[in-house]
């Protein structure tokens, strides 16, 4: 209902003045107190509803569903989970980045959890992630660490040889008809992928190497790594034992044809 103010003296223009002065400052103080009133009512049911929130996630543990990946994509899935940043002081080192970390599914609050599962894989391949602070009888609100790396497992580093060595040897051709060096040639290029590509995940030893055929003393010069000079040494190995076989069958066949008559 508007409100209706009279001046007592109609004739003191000054009087009615002050009167609607009044009026539309008490018009303005009202607006203010009720939007006062209101913003603090909307926050108060924000507030309310994001604690009821808070209240029904932690009464049950976060599930870490990972599909498998590379280290660094591993992080990554870490943090979009549980809102770190722990890709920002994550040290990988080349040997590792390539590892493949297996599927994991684990209920956790804490990233450093999941972490302490995947050491207690103990696997050479995967390696250790070594992360501060540890989890403690008290968890920090603070889920992000300071420190956060994954080193190779010690077993595995002492078990291989160095990378750099280089081993050059002659291979023994004898027994292996010319006409088969051209598929043995293959064969050794093919292994040779393979195990570079084993070699690249860090599953394996240095792998790397070169051959050089000489027909006249039929001697395969090899140069390379250990493994590589084992695989080849395997693959000549290989295919002089099929030779042998061949050269039997063939030979067996005439004096079979001669029984038969």
């Amino acid at each position: 209902m508007p409100m209706k103010l009279k001046c007592k003296d109609p004739g003191d223009p000054g009087q009615c003045s002050i009167l609607r002065c009044d009026l539309r400052s008490s018009r303005r103080l009202l607006s203010g107190v009720l939007s006062a009133v209101l913003l603090a009512s909307c926050h108060h049911v924000e507030a309310k509803e994001t604690n009821e929130v808070t209240r029904e996630e932690s009464g049950k543990q976060k599930v870490f569903n990972f599909g498998g990946g590379s280290p660094v994509e591993f992080i990554v899935a870490l943090d979009r989970h549980f809102r770190t940043r722990l890709v920002q002081i994550l040290t990988l080192p080349e040997a590792l980045s390539r590892t493949k970390v297996p599927k994991l599914r684990v209920e956790a609050e804490d990233p450093r959890e999941v972490l302490t599962l995947y050491n207690r894989l103990d696997s050479p391949t995967l390696g250790q992630w070594r992360f501060e602070p540890n989890v403690g009888t008290q968890r920090p609100a603070d889920t992000n660490l300071n420190v956060l790396m994954l080193v190779p497992d010690k077993n595995a580093v002492a078990s291989r040889k160095e990378p750099g060595t280089m081993k050059i040897k002659g291979v023994a051709l004898a027994g292996i008809p010319d006409a088969k060096w051209e598929s043995l040639m293959r064969d050794i290029e093919l292994a040779k992928t393979q195990g570079e590509e084993v070699a690249a995940k860090g599953l394996g030893d240095a792998f790397f190497g070169s051959i050089r055929a000489q027909r006249d003393s039929k001697v395969l010069i090899v140069a390379g790594s250990e493994a590589y000079l084992e695989m080849v040494e395997s693959l000549v190995s290989a295919h002089r034992a099929n030779a042998e076989i061949e050269a039997k069958e063939a030979a067996a066949i005439p004096k079979a044809a001669g029984a038969e008559r």
